[in-house]
């Protein structure tokens, strides 16, 4: 058994644990003292073992070189490269350091399509730069070369933040050289920001609710410290939409909506998690009966992504950023990944292993039989309105924060996004925990989920080949949204009585203020 095994092996047991856990409230065991030390003791062993349990990644130590390097040089010379001459400068570079002299080929990313070196204008790459960035640019790369596997890296897809995510790097990282003090201290940034969102969301949803949605966090099959632990701020999206829900429960919309409002600015599919929210206000508008939280969180979000956008528009110097972001997602989308998770994913493999070669390490499929394979441009729309109108009387009922968790089937369905990315699953963890008293029904659904990450690391251990392994979890992703979705109706008709209430609990343990909150945490909201 390798490192790695062992690795994989401890989750698969501590996500077994955890499942145990939901499963164990759901049937209406007490949270007493003792079992409290258990899921604080799960938190901790979980944290633990996102790392690889100290080891990091095995042979390149806590910095994912790979990913940095995009994340460093991409957004540090924005004004020079853009989106799409990363690597050409890269190359030109590495020639004149005396290096990348076996590279023939880089993926252009104009066109996804691999092209000769032998085709780079060096001097027009080198005229986008003064004397001092390009002797910075050599410096920076040359950091990064002995620890990358060239040509490795230049055959990716490029830097791809969106805009306003991409100018705030590069106003982080313009003046900081690439060295392992400075790389080191800016992939551990990543840490602080979680160490934030568990305080503002144990102090929000309480101890119990905050230990167990952590520990799902650390265990996820997706958002796994192997696929972009160790690069630069990839964890901020998820933090803001932690801190913003966090903020939302206490009474603070206008926080709240500065802070989704970033995460969409960040990554934009996050404006999926508006949706239901967005419905919520349109019901109390009908009903007229108001939600002054909602209402300012909503304005705040749409406000500070308007005017972010509105600026870079408008700003000379980055405004061409916008359609060369936007020219960049669409030729992103048009070319299937292997590694993404959704419907769309899965159709489209699904047709495409019709027409793979088989060997001993699975299905080669052509990228080309990928691309034909995708589903027909209004499948997916469909599908995911289809799946909006089944949702609408769950959302009816839930609270405006509740009604968040009804996004993250909608993301699945419509956008079928990176893998890594499904750190958002953590939010049907934690939403339900919103009033302390989960019922049965949810906290088994939690357990299902849980449950799920396992059998994934398990299928990954019969078979790490990616395509066929991120082919599966989208399988397993679709069975259990049509399980959580049969458990969200179930609820509606029959009121399961609540597995843990506040009398079952120590004294405090959901209290996310001991000394009482300062003003209403919510207003009240119609339901039914």
């Amino acid at each position: 058994m390798s490192r790695y095994d062992a690795f994989r092996l401890a989750r698969m047991l501590l996500l077994l644990l955890l499942g145990g856990i939901f499963v164990w409230l759901a049937v209406g065991k007490p949270v007493s003292r003792r079992s409290r030390v258990v899921i604080l003791a799960t938190l901790g062993a979980a944290l633990l073992s996102y790392s690889n349990f100290g080891f990091f990644h095995m042979g390149w130590g806590h910095i994912h070189y790979w990913d940095a390097f995009h994340y460093f040089m991409g957004p540090k010379y924005l004004p020079e490269l853009g989106y799409t001459r990363l690597y050409e400068a890269a190359v030109v570079a590495g020639r004149e350091l005396g290096e990348l002299g076996t590279v023939t080929h880089i993926r252009d990313l104009t066109t996804y399509s691999a092209r000769g070196v032998d085709a780079i204008d060096a001097p027009a790459v080198r005229g986008r730069f003064s004397e001092k960035r390009w002797q910075a640019f050599k410096s920076d790369f040359a950091f990064f070369l002995p620890h990358l596997p060239w040509p490795g890296p230049l055959l990716d897809h490029g830097y791809n933040d969106p805009p306003p995510r991409a100018l705030l790097l590069h106003v982080l990282l313009r003046w900081i050289p690439a060295n392992l003090l400075t790389l080191t201290l800016l992939t551990s940034l990543d840490y602080l920001l979680i160490v934030v969102a568990y305080w503002a969301v144990r102090r929000a949803f309480g101890e119990i609710a905050a230990g167990l949605a952590f520990a799902f966090f650390a265990l996820s099959f997706f958002a796994r410290f192997d696929l972009i632990g160790g690069s630069i701020l990839r964890w901020d999206w998820i933090a803001a939409l932690l801190i913003g829900l966090a903020a939302f429960a206490r009474g603070s919309g206008a926080t709240a909506g500065v802070l989704l409002g970033y995460a969409v600015l960040a990554r934009v599919f996050p404006i999926l998690f508006l949706v239901p929210p967005a419905m919520k206000w349109i019901q109390a508008r009908l009903r007229r009966s108001g939600h002054e939280t909602l209402a300012s969180c909503l304005c705040l979000a749409a406000g500070l992504i308007v005017v972010v956008t509105l600026g870079i528009a408008a700003t000379e110097a980055t405004r061409g950023l916008i359609p060369e972001f936007f020219a960049r997602m669409r030729l992103h989308n048009a070319v299937p990944s292997i590694n993404r998770v959704g419907l769309g994913s899965l159709l489209t493999v699904h047709a495409a292993l019709d027409t793979a070669l088989w060997d001993e390490g699975g299905p080669r499929v052509l990228q080309d039989a990928m691309v034909a394979a995708r589903p027909a441009a209004y499948v997916l729309p469909l599908v995911s309105t289809l799946y909006l109108l089944v949702a609408v009387p769950l959302i009816r009922r839930a609270s405006s924060l509740e009604s968040v968790m009804y996004a993250v089937p909608l993301v699945f369905f419509a956008l079928s996004p990176t893998g890594y990315y499904y750190s958002f699953l953590v939010l049907l963890v934690l939403l339900p925990w919103q009033t302390g008293q989960p019922d049965n029904v949810r906290l088994l659904g939690m357990g299902v989920l849980t449950f799920n990450m396992a059998v994934s690391y398990a299928f990954e251990h019969i078979s790490g080949e990616w395509l066929t392994l991120f082919y599966q979890a989208s399988i397993q992703m679709v069975l259990f949204f049509v399980l959580w979705l049969g458990f969200e109706y179930a609820r509606l008709g029959v009121r399961a009585p609540t597995a843990v209430t506040a009398a079952h609990l120590p004294s405090g343990l959901f209290t996310p203020d001991r000394e009482g909150p300062k003003r209403p945490s919510r207003r009240p909201e119609a339901s039914g």
